[in-house]
């Protein structure tokens, strides 16, 4: 089997709109995340955002609703075209460009924030993704991120449980060698000249409540009953998955909170 099996973007790019394909889900993420992100961006309008690993515009979408002036770029040509026409359908202007988070096609400082959520675990470099992010963007400017971290709870969530048992995450869809520790991630980001670094859990199973949990277990994320169980919380427990925020400038505190490697 091919672990971080980028293909299946290209493959599966006609999921990213239809409601209840696997790769819609991640449209069910977004309002979790972003009341993380707001409150380190409490207005968006007019911001000038970019969306590394945008695939078919989910979250361009989700920031182009919400005022901002958005470029979202991937390397999956068929996401991109997919992501094109339903933001033309929607009446929305947003810039889809292809091409790599560790090449991006765009210009130095055309950026006052940079968004980055479940992409850093599929890519070749991550150190070089992150000092991409950090050229396009603005002194001061933002990066905002989420991904996943490489313990054995994770590998147990991610890959035996979600991938391989219950089969609710496209199977080798992930690499569990390719996620990356909270202490990685900061190590990358303070190395590109990032500083006031933040680390939180963004658990999906709201605290492991039971609820949750069953409709997980025993109904799948495809279900109804699932999609309206999942609750994002933002806590301390950064073991399986986690959210961030750093900020482009020559020197910052760092303060990165997560528990385990």
């Amino acid at each position: 089997m091919i672990r971080n099996d980028l293909a299946y973007y290209d493959r599966h790019a006609d999921q990213w709109w239809q409601v209840g394909g696997t790769l819609n889900l991640l449209n069910h993420l977004n309002p979790g995340r972003f009341q993380f992100f707001d409150q380190y961006v409490p207005d968006w309008r007019g911001l000038k955002v970019l969306d590394v690993g945008c695939g078919g515009g989910l979250t361009c979408e989700f920031l182009a609703q919400r005022g901002a002036v958005v470029t979202g770029v991937d390397p999956s040509p068929r996401s991109i075209a997919t992501a094109q026409d339903h933001a033309q359908s929607q009446g929305l202007t947003i810039d889809y460009q292809a091409g790599t988070g560790e090449a991006l096609p765009l210009g130095d400082q055309q950026f006052q924030a940079v968004v980055c959520v479940d992409v850093l675990e599929h890519v070749r470099d991550v150190g070089q993704v992150v000092r991409e992010c950090g050229r396009v963007l603005q002194p001061g400017g933002l990066f905002l991120f989420d991904t996943i971290n490489r313990t054995w709870k994770s590998k147990v969530m991610m890959i035996w449980l979600m991938e391989d048992i219950l089969r609710q995450i496209p199977q080798g869809i992930h690499d569990w060698e390719k996620f990356i520790t909270p202490a990685e991630l900061t190590a990358f980001l303070e190395q590109s000249g990032f500083g006031d670094i933040l680390c939180r859990g963004f658990d999906l199973t709201d605290g492991g409540n039971l609820k949750t949990l069953f409709s997980l277990l025993f109904s799948g994320l495809q279900s109804d009953n699932t999609r309206k169980a999942l609750k994002v919380q933002i806590n301390n427990d950064t073991d399986v998955v986690y959210i961030g925020k750093a900020v482009k400038r020559a020197e910052a505190s760092v303060e990165c909170e997560y528990s385990g490697t």
